[in-house]
């Protein structure tokens, strides 16, 4: 028996302890991943298990059942909800069904009839579960998969320019809808589990696809060893909902199938003449995510934030450019060894190797350029370059001296990385230093002013202050709380207001949850405390 996880959430204490020690969830097939006394909680356990089952009371502080459901219903694709309420109320019944709520149940809760409705429900994620493996299903797709027609004419729109006329035309001999406003491009690369057949594969990428149909229009078409998805919109795309899609989905894939999914976000662009830039930014960001196993994507916005990638250099330069951000020296001093070996096959005079070299390290001079590293002592310009090279009177001389170079712009671009990181979240530091009496601000609204996406900033400020953004508001909400309670007469839901938090009740809950006591209790006793 497959066991699904689950979280509940009540605010009454004794009726929450009631379900998780009334009922034997093991045996019914499930497993309780968390427990939570409001909403708010509640999408917090959401974030960091991504259940089967949410079973939730409507009325609680805070965020009630119903907000709860509808932030899951729009969030969490793959999770099932049951709310339970007091009230018998039909509009509360009808705002429930339009937020994907599985079951509407009055109480009191009667046991046995909460384990028939498990029962029913674990049935039926059996049978979605199941649905996605099934043989018969998979056939089919694989049967009605895209033409061999269609796949050229992708082939063909994201590699190289093409006609208008001629495009056009293919557009609508073939079928397709390209009329949307905007577009964006998503690599991906499916990591093989245990199971390695075309069929589970091709299961795969319908989930994924699936996924994305629900937040775009997708054409998806295979290039190699990578699944290529187009997404078309009406209106920009929102990089938070991709990148929340793909997150979701790769969960759902890893729990099925045990495979992992990585994947590469392009930027957009309105026109179709532009999908070979799309595609190639998609292709670099899907590279850079396979060097990072604990991430699903990587938003190529946020590897390469100031211009784009040449599309002209020679393959083995444009893989060494690629890995220049992140790799070790040693790794780096392999690539710039197979590059010269391939070089070594033209049997190049002096003179031609010179220009070669040369060429070359001006190709690498546009990624020094990209990062604004600037530097008086390194580089002199392009001429003090081209003399330094022409000057060299043997391959082994300008190899070294090639050797050198890449090794000396690797390490000045990890260490503009690393400052550029240190900025990021110094930067962040001075967003909640001076609006942390805004209760809007949040994790999104620092990356819009900051103009990187979610998932990047939270992984650089975790990395740079050891904790998570959300952790460190909080924390200088309630450094801020402390101080105005002990140093002025204010209410402390005056107090609340002034830190962020206009709601009484949530100021004294997390105030009591951050700091052990009331905002009152603080007051008295560490007000004492002083006195002494």
């Amino acid at each position: 028996m497959r066991t699904f996880q689950i979280i509940l959430a009540d605010d009454e204490q004794q009726i929450l302890h009631g379900m998780e020690r009334g009922i034997d969830w093991e045996g019914l097939g499930f497993s309780v991943a968390g427990t939570a006394q409001n909403g708010k909680e509640a999408l917090e356990l959401m974030e960091e298990y991504h259940p089967d089952l949410v079973i939730s009371d409507i009325k609680m502080p805070f965020m009630d059942g119903l907000e709860l459901a509808k932030n899951i219903h729009e969030n969490y694709m793959n999770t099932k909800i049951i709310l339970f309420s007091g009230w018998d109320d039909f509009e509360y019944a009808r705002l429930a069904i339009s937020y994907g709520v599985s079951e509407y149940i009055m109480k009191p809760i009667n046991y046995d009839e909460m384990r028939k409705l498990l029962t029913d429900m674990h049935e039926e994620l059996d049978r979605e579960y199941d649905e996605k493996i099934n043989r018969a299903r998979l056939e089919h797709a694989y049967a009605e998969s895209l033409p061999l027609l269609r796949q050229q004419f992708f082939t063909r729109l994201v590699t190289e320019p093409m006609d208008v006329k001629e495009r056009e035309q293919q557009i609508k001999s073939l079928k397709l809808d390209f009329s949307d406003f905007v577009y964006s491009v998503v690599a991906v690369k499916v990591q093989k589990g245990e199971e390695k057949d075309i069929l589970s594969e091709l299961s795969i990428k319908e989930t994924l696809k699936e996924a994305l149909e629900k937040i775009a229009n997708v054409y998806e078409f295979g290039m190699s060893d990578k699944e290529i998805f187009i997404l078309g919109s009406n209106k920009k795309h929102d990089i938070g909902k991709i990148t929340r899609t793909i997150d979701e989905t790769a969960v759902l894939i890893e729990r099925i199938f045990g495979s992992r999914i990585s994947c590469g976000i392009s930027g957009n662009a309105e026109r179709l003449k532009d999908m070979p830039v799309l595609y190639e930014q998609a292709v670099e960001a899907l590279d850079y995510n396979l060097v990072l196993p604990e991430e699903s994507y990587t938003y190529y916005n946020d590897i390469m934030p100031l211009q784009e990638v040449e599309d002209d250099w020679n393959t083995q330069v444009e893989m060494i450019g690629k890995s220049i951000t992140h790799c070790s020296e040693e790794e780096l001093k392999n690539q710039v060894e197979e590059l010269l070996a391939w070089l070594h096959k033209g049997h190049y005079n002096l003179n031609e190797y010179q220009i070669v070299i040369l060429e070359i390290s001006f190709s690498f001079a546009r990624f020094y350029k990209k990062y604004q590293i600037t530097s008086d002592t390194e580089f002199a310009g392009s001429k003090k370059m081209a003399v330094k090279i022409l000057s060299l009177s043997t391959g082994e001389e300008l190899e070294h001296w090639l050797m050198n170079y890449c090794q000396l712009i690797r390490s000045l671009i990890q260490k503009k990385q690393i400052d550029n990181n240190v900025i990021l979240a110094e930067n962040a530091r001075k967003i909640v230093e001076e609006n942390f009496q805004n209760p809007d601000l949040s994790v999104e609204s620092v990356c819009d002013e900051l103009h990187v996406s979610t998932s990047y900033f939270s992984k650089i400020f975790k990395q740079e202050t050891g904790g998570t953004f959300l952790n460190y508001l909080i924390s200088r909400r309630m450094e801020e709380a402390k101080k105005l309670l002990l140093q002025t007469d204010y209410k402390s839901h005056a107090i609340g207001a002034m830190v962020g938090y206009p709601e009484p009740n949530y100021f004294s809950y997390v105030f009591k949850k951050n700091c052990g006591m009331s905002p009152v209790k603080y007051r008295k006793l560490e007000g004492a405390e002083h006195e002494k």
